[in-house]
């Protein structure tokens, strides 16, 4: 007779500006009819979803469903890396509750209810994961991301939106790339792929698992979750009225097709910047260049 999945639900109930609180008070209970043994845990502040998947490591769950935004599942997912790759790794359940929900829009999962259903029913996915180092206050750190690696101009657009304009939502966002576009850019980047070796100026760019980031923005229109590979999206050289038209064509994905936008996929990756930038990572600020990366192909499964 099989065994029931032991199950953790971590909960971030201020993720989304309280949607978190809602969605879960509309369908606990419901995971609890249908989750047999299903232990809750509540985020309480920023990084505590990392202690709380830490502190379970010795109780081996099978599953592990995040119920939040984005930042959310990168807390849980880096809990659950904290002491490196874990000999087990738990699938990993998302319900959307965040502002943006951006790496879930890959799966065409947009509302809890369905998110819900499809853990339920068994929806699997196997996804790559990229593992990171960079800088902090001068200190070597590691992490992973499921989402996607702002730097530079991408990361101040989202520190001036939680600064300022978090409470706009997408709006917010969007105003956010109005108002830091006013200042330019002025960088040099030096970037290494799979080995190659190039330099570019005045340049901003992410390198992404995903295609969507800042909820409905397809960054990286080509991205596979599951091809093993990393993909770098460069603006290059580009002024204010360049990165203004770009943008406006983020969402459908056809920014690709302008002359100052540049793809490429590897499965390794360095990144330095002259100076320092700033660096994201699935919606959340971190530290500096330099960003040295890899991905593990197919290293996650998770449930959507």
């Amino acid at each position: 007779m099989p065994t029931t999945p032991k199950t953790l639900l971590i909960v971030n109930p201020v993720a989304g500006h309280g949607r978190g609180k809602k969605v879960f008070q509309r369908l606990e209970a419901l995971l609890n009819a249908e989750i047999p043994g299903l232990v809750t845990r509540l985020s309480e502040y920023a990084g505590h979803a990392v202690e709380l998947v830490r502190q379970a490591a010795g109780e081996i769950f099978d599953r592990i469903i995040c119920l939040g935004g984005d930042g959310t599942t990168f807390e849980v997912v880096n809990g659950l890396y904290a002491q490196g790759r874990p000999a087990k790794r738990p699938e990993i359940g998302l319900i959307p509750a965040g502002t943006g929900d951006s790496f879930i829009r890959d799966f065409g999962t947009t509302s809890p209810e369905e998110a819900l259903t499809n853990i339920l029913s068994g929806r699997r996915h196997t996804v790559d994961l990229i593992e990171f180092e960079h800088q902090i206050q001068g200190a070597l750190v590691k992490m992973v991301s499921l989402n996607i690696i702002g730097v530079g101009l991408i990361a101040d657009i989202l520190k001036l939106t939680n600064d300022k304009l978090k409470p706009l939502g997408s709006l917010g966002y969007s105003l956010a790339v109005l108002l830091r576009l006013a200042k330019g850019m002025r960088n040099r980047i030096v970037i290494e792929t799979d080995g190659a070796r190039r330099e570019i100026r005045d340049s901003a760019l992410v390198v992404s698992n995903s295609k969507y980031t800042g909820g409905k923005m397809m960054i990286a229109p080509k991205a596979d979750v599951a091809d093993g590979k990393a993909d770098l999206v460069v603006f290059r050289e580009v002024n204010r009225r360049e990165i203004l038209a770009i943008f406006g064509k983020v969402f459908s994905g056809k920014h690709a097709a302008h002359p100052k936008v540049e793809m490429a996929q590897a499965a390794e990756m360095v990144i330095e910047g002259e100076p320092p930038l700033m660096l994201m990572a699935d919606g959340e600020l971190l530290g500096k260049t330099p960003l040295r990366l890899k991905v593990l192909p197919r290293e996650l499964t998770i449930l959507v």
